[in-house]
């Protein structure tokens, strides 16, 4: 007899919409249309799933893929991708290999990168120079930009095809700080690029993520990289709310989850770890879905969010929550039309949309839908 799939029956699905990407990769577009478009897939395609967008990125014609890992990039050749890999996060001694065997395009983050990635190359390999101006996590930094171009020099089987760096602040209240940053970054590059006898045509550069794409034409350059905002989400639901009439972007994601038990509990029963809640009325149809804070449902979001009709009760546990309001066992939605944003739930967790997309646990099913 087959094994039956371990996800056999209605458990909680998470949707991915494949025509609102479609329409917020068109809407990156107009807004560059004279730069290529790296999206960057780390964290499982930002908690879409990497295997599960695989399709769209092949059929949309993407420049390149960014990822903080070689293991997220060698989990993208596996999957078939022959386009550009950029590896944005650095990487350690024990990476290199990788780097070699899977065609991946490594970003320089630190000065001994240079040399370690000289004696494993046997053939000539494209870098990409990381720039620390002002982020203060990796990167070369300013300072070390002199060190950085003799270290290049004595590396003949290294070829720079990319000077990129990365904004700490590029919301429209940081403009002056977001463009004193790219005017450094374009001295910066011009500097490494003279010293180098590199044609600037022969270069990509790049700066701009979500924010600074749409709200400073001034960071395009040669490539953007739009995150957050090509999965159709802003940092918070103030953001949302303020410029979405301006980007028209598209959120992704609907979360469905069907009840796997639905109870009548009489007035004063408690419901949950600490007896958060009680039931008020008479009595109540309580509804359990199968899906917790393993999930990625904020444990913050315990008995203070409807969704739409559905409040929810109680704690948020590992591997339940619970509503009201239940009418039988139609799935109910989460995230999508109709119901708190994604940014509302980072609002309320004290959080924001990118720590809880990231959180999307393995458990639920994810399926590219339209």
């Amino acid at each position: 007899m087959a094994e039956r799939e371990i996800n056999d029956g209605p458990y909680p699905e998470l949707r991915i919409r494949r025509s609102a990407l479609a329409h917020n990769l068109a809407q990156f577009r107009k807004l560059a249309p004279r730069s290529r478009i790296l999206l960057p897939v780390k964290a499982n395609a930002y908690g879409c799933g990497l295997e599960t967008l695989f399709p769209f990125f092949n059929a949309e014609n993407v420049d390149l893929l960014g990822v903080a890992n070689p293991n997220e990039a060698v989990q993208l050749r596996k999957l078939g991708w022959q386009k550009p890999i950029l590896n944005l996060g650095g990487f350690f001694r024990e990476s290199v290999r990788h780097l070699f065997d899977y065609a991946i395009t490594p970003s320089i983050t630190d000065l001994w990168q240079v040399a370690a990635l000289q004696q494993a190359a046997h053939e000539p390999c494209s870098v990409h120079l990381k720039l620390d101006l002002g982020m203060g996590r990796i990167g070369i930094l300013e300072r070390e930009i002199p060190e950085l171009v003799r270290a290049l020099k004595a590396a003949p089987q290294l070829s720079v095809a990319g000077i990129f760096t990365h904004f700490p602040h590029s919301g429209p209240e940081a403009r002056a700080n977001t463009l004193a940053q790219n005017e450094r970054f374009q001295n910066a590059a011009q500097q490494i690029l003279t010293t180098l006898n590199i044609a600037r045509e022969d270069i990509l550069l790049h700066a701009a993520n979500s924010y600074s794409a749409v709200f400073f034409p001034e960071t395009h350059h040669d490539v953007i990289r739009p995150g957050i905002l090509f999965y159709g989400y802003y940092q918070s639901e103030a953001d949302r709310i303020a410029f979405n009439g301006r980007f028209d972007l598209q959120p992704c994601l609907e979360l469905l989850a069907t009840p796997i038990s639905v109870r009548t509990l009489a007035r004063d029963s408690a419901v949950s770890y600490s007896s958060l809640y009680h039931v008020a009325a008479e009595s109540e149809r309580i509804a359990v879905l199968p899906l917790g804070y393993a999930d990625g449902v904020p444990r913050a979001l315990s008995n203070r969010i409807s969704f739409g009709n559905h409040p929810l009760r109680g704690r948020v546990t590992m591997d339940q929550i619970m509503v009201g309001n239940a009418t039988g066992n139609e799935p109910i939605r989460l995230l999508g039309d109709g119901v708190p944003s994604l940014e509302t739930w980072g609002d309320m967790s004290e959080s924001f949309s990118y720590e809880v997309m990231a959180h999307l646990g393995n458990r639920l099913r994810r399926v590219l839908v339209d």
